[in-house]
């Protein structure tokens, strides 16, 4: 087959996102797709053209393209929990920050099993007057975020 030459006017429909929070391989993570119709200058029918992250400039099938687009939705809803977790992330510093409030992680890998996954934070106040609120090793930042801020409205550790 030909390779097809010129997009066919206004037919085109791309997609480009490549996205990282930071540079380490397990949180980047990359989506190319690109789809057109190309209008072949000899006058053969036009051809429904592919570029993906493996892919470049690939004639293909309207259900391959399909197939493509669905793997692309789940990147971009991986794409989206990591902003999710560096918003919540950035969030929470700024609430340590404005209500001078210490955050302790503590390894709940001892505590019992009936209350490793109910375990979500807690608060306290310190004798010298400072405020911990103590979370689990490697919560989740999202949930992190929900708990302390749910403690801050429940327990008046708001500065």
């Amino acid at each position: 087959m030909p390779r097809p030459a010129t997009p066919a006017p206004d037919s085109a429909v791309q997609v480009r996102i490549a996205e990282s929070t930071r540079p380490t391989p397990e949180r980047c993570i990359r989506l190319v797709l690109e789809v057109e119709i190309f209008q072949d200058p000899d006058g053969d029918p036009d051809s429904l053209v592919v570029t993906t992250d493996e892919l470049a400039c690939e004639p293909t099938v309207p259900a391959r393209v399909h197939s493509y687009i669905n793997d692309a939705r789940a990147k971009l809803d991986q794409m989206e929990r990591l902003v999710n977790e560096h918003e919540a992330q950035d969030t929470l510093r700024a609430i340590v920050e404005e209500h001078q409030l210490l955050v302790e992680e503590w390894d709940i890998a001892n505590l019992d099993a009936k209350w490793r996954d109910k375990f979500v934070a807690f608060a306290a106040l310190l004798d010298d007057g400072r405020r911990v609120v103590v979370v689990p090793l490697g919560q989740d930042p999202v949930r992190r975020l929900g708990a302390v801020v749910e403690l801050l409205g429940k327990t008046g550790l708001a500065a």
